[in-house]
């Protein structure tokens, strides 16, 4: 078999001879085993040394991944399972003479690549033709029992599958747009405080997210690649690779990546099952239906077309154009009676405010009337944010004007909630819809001594304060003897944390469950969105459910870039939103 000498220094002439002579000796060569070590870093940093071993795959060009990944030959294996048969070798060119299944000798320095154990500066490669075997793959199953296991298969071939019971899901896309790779996870991975207790469980299911999770990268070092990779995933209204889809069985590398394991796909991914995406249920007739939706930061700059970029949302004029049709088409979709929301940019009530100019644009959609909840006040706090209500005058009427509350919590921290109270006009019922939109868990206190300081029990930054506007929330509505309270809105607390609790611990029910979710963060499901009534109103409801609008969706299809925005209700928001129906049993109070 022919025989050649690859160097990156100018080429050295040696006779067939002396390559076959450089090959067939062990003379130098250090065991990629040593190289790797049994720990997470290399006992060989800067040291130059030469391996030599079988090429399992190989992305060569700069903008790929520079390299390619060498497995063992068997005579080097330690059978120490605790450390890894496979390396990277970074050459930042291509080298078309190299193939998989090729065996190469390659001298180069020691790194830790974005903790990647990587050869780099090769200052030489000599192919040494055709393995005799090729290296067995390594059957991987999510989740793992520990990181050690991930390490100890760092660069070698492994075909990926989940645990029996369970399917490939694909948990997050947040980075896919900008850096080509997304999560993956034996079924969803959820917020570990939306399905457990804050505190020791919740660090245990922390623990467990961890052990149950690799990016599936694009082979690419390309920033924001374009078209976007993984097209044979991408589905749904918009064709965009969603949340909650799940892959068959794939084969690949395990990689590294800055505090992450990955893996380098070396087969065509197949999609197994599309992520849901249910039909909003018919509304029956003598349903009432409420809605929450947060509209991520609606500002419509002056209201004559001027005033942007806007502190909070659209920098042109156009995006606000794209904005306002998903969330209209959201809304409509919706259909409901009474809407509130949060996140609408805090200009008062006039014909120029946000919440006008999303009023009109709704009735002219939906050929449906709207009208506005208005406090006795020009705006509601002094937040460039704010909560608004709208509503549909023919099926709920007014039973006095909205009101706010500014004490404790919602003086600085958490908005002002508003409250309407309203006349069921089938029914005559009486009910009072009162939003919110609690403090958010970024932007931590500086004093770590603070209460409002994260904790480390799952639940983040600014708890005490959540639950602090929990507790004077309900005080609130009583001193203000509110019938029949509907609590909705943005409450920014996962459906095991204190804040949410507090409601079902004082009168208030949560008909949703712990499965039920609206944001996903971190590649983790859970519901920061929640609607609870009064327990007298329990034997009302009929439905409740979030709908998959946006938080499936990757974030850039929502209204900022023309070339990926599509017409319809998906990525409106980065929060799904929740429908609750309600069928009251009589008339009259």
């Amino acid at each position: 078999m022919h025989k050649r000498l690859l160097s990156l220094l100018p080429a050295l002439l040696l006779s067939g001879a002396a390559i076959a002579e450089t090959c067939g000796s062990d003379k130098g060569i250090i065991p990629i085993s040593q190289v790797q070590g049994d720990s997470e870093q290399s006992p060989k940093v800067g040291k130059q040394v030469t391996v030599r071993g079988i090429v399992t795959a190989g992305w060569q060009p700069s903008e790929q991944l520079g390299g390619f990944f060498l497995h063992s030959l068997p005579e080097d294996m330690d059978g120490n399972p605790a450390t890894s048969e496979g390396l990277f070798i970074a050459t930042n060119k291509q080298h078309s003479q190299i193939n998989n299944g090729e065996w190469v000798r390659v001298t180069g320095q020691v790194e830790e690549r974005s903790e990647l154990t990587s050869l780099i500066e090769v200052s030489n490669i000599t192919t040494c033709g055709e393995a005799k075997t090729l290296p067995v793959t390594t059957e991987l199953e999510l989740p793992v029992e520990s990181l050690d296991a991930l390490e100890a298969l760092e660069g070698m071939p492994v075909i990926l599958s989940a645990t029996k019971g369970e399917s490939l899901t694909v948990s997050g896309n947040y980075n896919y747009p900008r850096y080509g790779f997304f999560d993956i996870s034996a079924g969803r991975l959820w917020t570990p405080t939306q399905v457990v207790m804050p505190g020791k469980d919740a660090k245990l299911q922390a623990q467990e997210n961890e052990l149950n999770r690799l990016q599936v990268d694009d082979n690419s070092n390309v920033i924001e690649p374009r078209p976007l990779p993984f097209s044979e995933l991408q589905h749904g209204e918009q064709g965009s690779l969603r949340s909650g889809a799940t892959l068959k069985s794939f084969s690949g590398i395990i990689s590294q990546f800055n505090n992450r394991y990955r893996i380098q796909p070396t087969d065509d991914l197949e999609l197994e099952t599309p992520s849901v995406q249910p039909q909003l249920a018919e509304k029956p007739d003598n349903a009432l239906r409420i809605a929450s939706f947060n509209v991520l930061n609606f500002f419509n700059g002056n209201g004559a077309g001027q005033g942007f970029p806007t502190p909070r949302g659209a920098d042109t004029p156009e995006q606000m154009q794209r904005q306002q049709k998903k969330i209209v088409a959201a809304l409509t979709a919706i259909d409901a009676d009474v809407i509130g929301l949060m996140e609408i940019e805090n200009d008062g009530f006039g014909e120029r405010s946000a919440i006008m100019q999303l009023v009109k644009a709704l009735e002219k959609a939906s050929g449906k009337d709207y009208a506005i909840a208005e406090p006795r006040a020009e705006k509601i706090g002094t937040d460039q944010i704010t909560v608004g209500i709208i509503y549909q005058p023919q099926r709920v009427k007014p039973n006095s004007h909205a009101i706010f509350t500014r004490q404790g919590p919602f003086s600085w921290g958490s908005r002002p909630p508003l409250a309407q109270s309203f006349i069921d006009a089938n029914t005559g019922k009486e009910f009072s819809v009162v939003v919110n939109h609690f403090k958010s868990k970024g932007s931590c206190p500086e004093d770590s001594e603070s209460p409002n300081s994260n904790q480390n029990d799952g639940q983040a930054c600014w708890n005490d304060l959540r639950l602090q506007s929990s507790q004077e929330l309900i005080q609130w509505i009583q001193s203000e003897s509110l019938s029949n309270p509907v609590l909705l809105g943005d409450f920014n607390a996962y459906y095991q944390e204190d804040p949410v609790r507090y409601f079902a611990d004082n009168g208030f029910y949560n008909p949703s469950g712990a499965k039920d979710y609206s944001y996903v963060y971190d590649s983790q499901a859970g519901a920061l969105d929640h609607v609870f009534v009064t327990d007298s109103l329990k034997d009302a409801i009929q439905e409740v459910y979030h709908l998959p609008f946006n938080a499936d969706e990757p974030q850039l299809y929502d209204y900022r870039d023309e070339a990926y925005f599509a017409e319809g209700p998906f990525r409106s928001s980065d929060h799904d939103p929740l429908v609750l129906d309600l069928v009251f049993s009589g008339s009259g109070m």
